[in-house]
């Protein structure tokens, strides 16, 4: 039987869509030019500069890949979000946009396992510095019909909680909620590392592929208020910067309950409500002429493949 949801309140202070835009705008501002400079100079030579911090003086870094690409895929992949709202706030089509902002972050992750993989052999520990956070960049290839980049992605993200690579592993509940919920959906276990649980959450996890979409609607609402709490909560803030206005969970339920061939409920919800909250039709990511260049250079420097990084993380 599904009982009613006990009710969380929204924080009335939680940004409106005009705000939000505004303030990831001034982000992008600060940061989007810079780290795609990076990108292309890597693109274009095969190196970054890099200001050492023992003379001061920029220095010609060769073979970046490990240790210089990280954040300026991430950044760029954040940026490739900011304007693909911005995008669908004005009536257009943003999923092809989105859908490259997921690869590019997932490559920033493969990079990131790539890392905490090879760390234990050279010192003899564990680095410990993988980011739970790209659980929600799921719910965003989720959304834009990027299924095929779920499939291959959840499981790497699973193994690097299995194997203890997360930075702060304890904290960002509904972050592992994500995973939790697709291994839910495929029959696999999800380890336990004494991350937070949201009562709300853990119903919704159980009745995740429910036929009762009244019951389940009214459920995700509650959610969706506990997703604006995660927003700007100073103890946890699961889903500050890229999602706060992002329903990443929400979507990746409904894409999984669509997928095995469930109805899904309606969510009356304000963040349900922006116009990049939705699931778009089943599409293959593609990358765009950037990410294109940085895939041909890595393959043709380093012999790295996405398909590659894969197939030697996981041992598929």
């Amino acid at each position: 039987m599904n009982l009613a949801p006990s009710e969380i309140e929204p924080f009335k202070s939680w940004p409106g869509i005009k705000r939000y835009l505004a303030n990831e705008a001034e982000w992008q501002k600060l940061h989007r030019n810079n780290q795609r400079k990076i990108l292309e100079r890597y693109v274009a030579s095969g190196n970054v500069l890099f200001v050492s911090p023992e003379t001061g003086k920029e220095e010609t870094v060769e073979r970046p890949f490990k240790f210089y690409l990280g954040s300026p895929l991430s950044m760029t992949a954040k940026s490739g979000v900011i304007t693909g709202t911005s995008l669908a706030a004005t009536g257009r089509d943003p999923q092809d946009l989105l859908a490259s902002a997921v690869l590019y972050q997932e490559l920033a992750s493969l990079r990131g396992f790539l890392v905490e993989s090879e760390f234990p052999a050279k010192f003899g520990r564990k680095l410990g510095m993988f980011s739970i956070s790209d659980a929600g960049w799921l719910g965003v290839a989720a959304s834009v019909g990027a299924v095929e980049v779920v499939s291959r992605w959840a499981p790497l993200l699973v193994a690097a909680t299995r194997e203890g690579y997360l930075h702060a592993a304890n904290f960002r509940g509904m972050q592992h909620w994500l995973l939790r919920l697709w291994c839910r959906a495929h029959d696999l276990d999800y380890p336990d590392t004494s991350y937070p649980r949201y009562d709300i959450a853990e119903r919704v996890l159980e009745m995740w592929n429910t036929q009762d979409t009244d019951a389940l609607g009214a459920w995700l609402v509650q959610l969706c208020n506990l997703h604006t709490r995660l927003s700007i909560s100073k103890q946890f803030n699961d889903f500050a910067n890229s999602f706060s206005h992002f329903p990443v969970e929400v979507l990746l339920l409904l894409r999984l309950r669509e997928q095995a061939g469930i109805v899904n409920p309606e969510v009356d919800h304000p963040i349900m409500k922006f116009p990049w909250s939705r699931l778009w039709p089943v599409k293959p990511a593609e990358p765009d002429e950037l990410l294109f260049g940085i895939y041909r250079r890595l393959e043709a420097d380093e012999g790295i493949t996405v398909s590659g990084l894969y197939q030697q993380l996981l041992l598929v």
